[in-house]
């Protein structure tokens, strides 16, 4: 089967890294498979040297969108691939519009909550997503948004997660909290398995509007002076660095809230943490938390679209109101005081790791696409 992702590029994002894993284990499975890149050549997350790179400006030799929609439909049309998947709103629209009348199938990610007001994009939904094939979302919540009819040809199917996250620090695969509880218990070799954790909520994601860490810095301000040896740090790189500095600096917290930029260990960084946050005022479904659950970190977020799936309230961490910097001031203050609730949270969120395994994600992705090529 030939395979067809489309996307803007392969840059640091969560969508990113989902349609990389999922090329990488499709190729494992003998898949061919390829990635059209409507806008350049940006490939943040390691591919396999098997899987296909096509950057539509470098064939066409043109920066215009509607060159390009043309050159994917002949492209398209010449190489007839199985399935082709766009992710994220903008990509899968274009596709649609430029693949429409082709009998080419065309499988959608939606990557973000579509009840986000945006009329333009709001509209091309309303009239594109009822001509493909089928469509995948991250979330119930997100399903639920869409009319029944196009609701019976959508499947829910949350991100994966790396299998690096089911793997100690020595390298030692874990299957569920469980199995690891049980081989600490009955090897003694195990102990110290457990990085050392440092005094820090960790929090990963673009320095973006949508991210609203400005909500997530103020509180954390609210606490600081009660707990003078936590630090709040926040990895991701983005076009609010510079406000988000200053207003670092104006609460005299340049030692406490680091700004480190992107990581490539996002793993390790999060084993070394002790409380996972988000402060997004929307999401489709948040990678980084999901790793975070995998870990087994307490979870303090905003109660957006994915979060109330993963999250419950008091068991394996907090939901916050959108822009309630009062409510996430004082999860911090309660999770922060009590090792004996992180330990709790922890256990929980180590018991929800293995439904995010990337083969039973995969899994679920080949039995829907074996089930449209059929």
């Amino acid at each position: 089967m030939k395979l067809s992702f489309v996307t803007a590029n392969l840059g640091s994002g969560g969508a990113e890294r989902v349609i990389s894993l999922l090329a990488n284990q499709f190729c494992l499975k003998g898949y061919d498979v390829e990635i059209v890149f409507f806008r350049d050549r940006l490939i943040f997350y390691e591919l396999d040297d098997r899987v296909k790179i096509i950057v539509i400006g470098e064939n066409c030799q043109s920066n215009g969108m509607w060159r390009k929609m043309i050159w994917l439909r002949s492209y398209i049309k010449k190489e007839r691939p199985d399935v082709v998947i766009p992710f994220r709103v903008s990509v899968y629209c274009t596709t649609i519009l430029s693949l429409m009348g082709l009998s080419v199938p065309i499988v959608a990610s939606e990557r973000i909550d579509p009840r986000i007001p945006d009329s333009f994009w709001t509209l091309l939904r309303k009239l594109l997503l009822p001509l493909v094939k089928h469509l995948v979302v991250q979330t119930h919540y997100i399903k639920s948004y869409y009319p029944k009819f196009l609701q019976k040809k959508t499947s829910v199917i949350p991100n994966p997660v790396r299998d690096e996250v089911f793997k100690s620090p020595d390298g030692l695969h874990v299957q569920d909290a469980n199995a690891a509880s049980s081989v600490q218990s009955s090897n003694s070799q195990m102990e110290g398995l457990e990085q050392e954790k440092l005094n820090r909520i960790i929090s990963v994601g673009r320095l973006y509007p949508q991210k609203n860490q400005e909500m997530m810095i103020r509180a954390f301000a609210k606490v600081a002076d009660e707990f003078p040896d936590w630090q709040l740090v926040i990895y991701g790189e983005g076009p609010l660095r510079t406000e988000l500095e200053f207003l670092i600096s104006s609460f005299k917290l340049q030692d406490r809230v680091l700004l480190p930029g992107r990581t490539g260990h996002v793993i390790e960084e999060l084993r070394k943490s002790k409380i996972f946050c988000m402060s997004s005022d929307y999401e489709g479904m948040s990678n980084s938390m999901i790793e975070a659950i995998c870990v087994g970190l307490p979870i303090i977020s905003t109660n957006v679209s994915g979060t109330e799936e993963m999250v419950i309230d008091g068991k394996n961490g907090y939901l916050v109101p959108k822009n309630d910097e009062e409510r996430m001031a004082l999860c911090f203050q309660v999770t922060i005081r009590s090792e004996e609730l992180r330990e709790h949270f922890s256990i929980y969120n180590k018991g929800l790791a293995t439904q995010f395994k990337t083969e039973s994600i995969v899994n679920q992705w080949e039995s829907l696409l074996n089930s449209i090529v059929k």
